[in-house]
């Protein structure tokens, strides 16, 4: 996404298309960038937030290494139980995973760069928001004008010389579009795209087929990590079914409203009263880790006092006490 003033709209409009039409991926370029995701990269790791996250990633991964090879001998399918699911991945990045390991396993970057763009970055594939002071009319006529050239379908892979392949006749070259298009896996996701009904079926998406991320025998576990800062917390996270079949009733928030209300008679209100709790917070986040097409992570966090710390199973008492009291009455 981009802001831009209102004086200079219309050319960063036409700016952020041309990275859509034709963008120059160029190897400098790429370096500082690079330089930069190693700069977020230090400065997210000593966040207590992204350490959990991470630890619940790797706890992802550990269940598909302890499990390997159970689901053959228990007759179960081994493409559903035991696929490496892409929650355990690394995403965030930095040199380490995307220079040293690549350099190490003779990959190309900027080849696998530009092959990735080529698959992805393609019109129906996208969805386009723009807001500015002007008329609808006029920001339509201006959209439609900057980004008309996108590619409505995945590009062709580029040769050795970067030069796309477009507009060859050649029945050979028609074969190979199909096959590229075929590996690419390019399926008709959008209805009536490029108007106000077009929709995208999220059951359509390659990671639902790799359902929930926790297998149930990883779940029902008490993790225990060390802080980086001074500060004392409990989580608890409940894995659920995807929400955004929800989107219009939102049934997460009405339940995170209830359980991180603060007035007299809530949960809060009487872990206070014990002085083992100061705030707490609940709901599903919005990153892709814990709200995605495949799953949802919905988390209860209470931040502890000193004493809280001893009286955590008290806590978690009281909690599935009020989520008791919540299923009764609601």
């Amino acid at each position: 996404h981009m802001e831009v003033c209102q004086e200079a709209f219309w050319k960063g409009l036409d700016m952020l298309a041309q990275f859509f039409v034709s963008p120059l991926l160029l190897e400098d370029c790429v370096d500082r960038e690079l330089n930069a995701i190693e700069s977020e990269f230090q400065l997210s790791k000593n966040s207590d937030e992204c350490r959990l996250q991470q630890l619940l990633c790797h706890d992802c991964k550990l269940q598909h290494v302890n499990n390997k090879g159970k689901g053959e001998e228990n007759g179960k399918d081994k493409d559903n139980h035991n696929r490496h699911h892409p929650f355990a991945n690394f995403s965030w990045g930095n040199r380490q995973s995307l220079v040293d390991l690549p350099k190490e396993n003779n990959i190309d970057m900027m080849k696998e760069l530009r092959k990735f763009y080529n698959a992805h970055y393609y019109a129906q594939n996208m969805s386009l928001v723009v807001i500015g002071a002007y008329s609808l009319d006029k920001l339509q006529a201006k959209v439609v004008e900057s980004f008309s050239a996108v590619p409505s379908l995945p590009s062709l892979p580029r040769m050795d010389n970067d030069e796309q392949q477009t507009g060859s006749t050649d029945t050979n070259a028609n074969t190979n579009t199909d096959a590229f298009y075929a590996s690419m896996n390019v399926q008709p996701f959008r209805s009536n795209p490029c108007t106000w009904e077009s929709k995208i079926d999220p059951q359509q998406t390659p990671i639902v087929k790799c359902g929930m991320p926790f297998q149930p025998t990883s779940l029902n576990r008490i993790i225990r990590s060390i802080p980086v800062k001074d500060k004392h917390s409990l989580s608890i996270t409940f894995q659920i079914p995807p929400q955004y079949q929800h989107w219009e009733s939102k049934p997460c928030d009405y339940i995170s409203h209830l359980l991180g209300h603060e007035a007299e008679g809530s949960l809060l209100s009487s872990l206070k009263e014990t002085s083992w709790v100061n705030t707490c917070c609940a709901g599903v986040g919005d990153g892709g880790y814990e709200n995605a097409s495949g799953h949802a992570l919905f988390c209860m966090t209470f931040m502890l006092t000193k004493e809280g710390v001893d009286h955590w199973e008290e806590i978690l008492d009281r909690m599935y006490m009020y989520l008791g009291m919540m299923r009764h009455y609601i």
